[in-house]
């Protein structure tokens, strides 16, 4: 990688970031081409090819999450970095950037669109068109119903500002919306902690249980993997002596594969929403204090 006056040079397939790196910074193409590409469990695939112009990574800048995708450059490049600063003291001398921001955001939000719209096929697919989280997690609930007979359920996602699970959808007696477990306590946050699905067909037994106002007897709890770390669970509980069974766990767990790519999918929508909200927001004060 060579110094540059404006930017840097990064050669013929150099990687500008990887998935899962800390970001700290958005980048502007001055010349070449970037591919971004992300991990699936089939390997590789290329989500955008970008040239001279085009910005990438901003939303490292706001949401301070590791990298999503991979960043390399596809021939020889010129990359300029701006930092969140940076960023706002340009935005001072030249409000285009501004735009030009936004314009990356929406040309992102419309290609999510396009992609949703292509997931109407199946049941499997409408998974994948939910751009809000918690009616996300309801229609996955409801799905996970029409395949598993159970009295009492939830999803449970990890909120890294309380430290704690929360629930986000559910259904039966054991629904509490103040309800939060800690990563670790309970059953489910043991099986967040660990990862590890579970079946537990005397939960009197097991010195995790919580009790709640139903006297449960069998249960599910299944974990929702992201890329690098587990985000929540899914539970499901039965009352009656009728009790699940291993093939009951199997299928919550793969009911669970396609509940983390939906619930990802719509976690980033937000994520993209909300940065596009506060740049506008800044150029709105700047425009006000012209």
């Amino acid at each position: 990688m060579k110094d540059g006056e404006l930017g840097r040079v990064y050669g013929e397939g150099e990687f500008i970031f990887k998935e899962g790196d800390e970001g700290d910074r958005m980048y502007v193409i001055q010349s070449g081409r970037v591919r971004i590409t992300k991990k699936t469990p089939s390997g590789d695939i290329t989500i955008a090819t970008l040239g001279s112009g085009e910005i990438f990574g901003e939303m490292a800048l706001f949401d301070r999450l590791p990298r999503s995708a991979t960043a390399g450059a596809l021939d020889e490049a010129r990359i300029l970095s701006i930092d969140k600063k940076k960023l706002f003291q340009t935005i001072d001398r030249d409000p285009t950037l501004v735009f030009k921001t936004l314009e990356s955001m929406s040309r992102r939000i419309r290609r999510l669109d396009e992609e949703f719209t292509k997931l109407r096929k199946s049941k499997i697919d409408i998974l994948q068109i939910f751009v809000n989280v918690d009616e996300t997690c309801s229609f996955i609930l409801e799905e996970a119903k029409n395949f598993i007979k159970a009295d009492n359920g939830s999803i449970m996602l990890y909120s890294d500002e309380e430290k704690a699970l929360l629930i986000k959808a559910a259904f039966g007696t054991e629904w509490n919306p103040k309800t939060k477990l800690n990563a670790g306590e309970g059953i489910a946050g043991d099986v967040l902690k660990t990862g590890r699905a579970e079946l537990i067909n005397n939960v009197s037994m097991d010195p995790r249980y919580k009790k709640g106002s139903a006297d449960i007897n069998s249960v599910l709890c299944v974990p929702i993997k992201g890329r690098n770390t587990h985000f929540g669970v899914i539970n499901m509980s039965r009352i009656s002596e009728n009790l699940f069974t291993i093939e009951d766990l199997n299928l919550l767990r793969f009911i669970a594969l396609y509940a983390s790519i939906a619930i990802e999918n719509a976690m980033n929508f937000s994520r993209l929403r909300n940065v596009a909200d506060e740049v506008l927001m800044h150029a709105t004060m700047l425009d006000m204090l012209g």
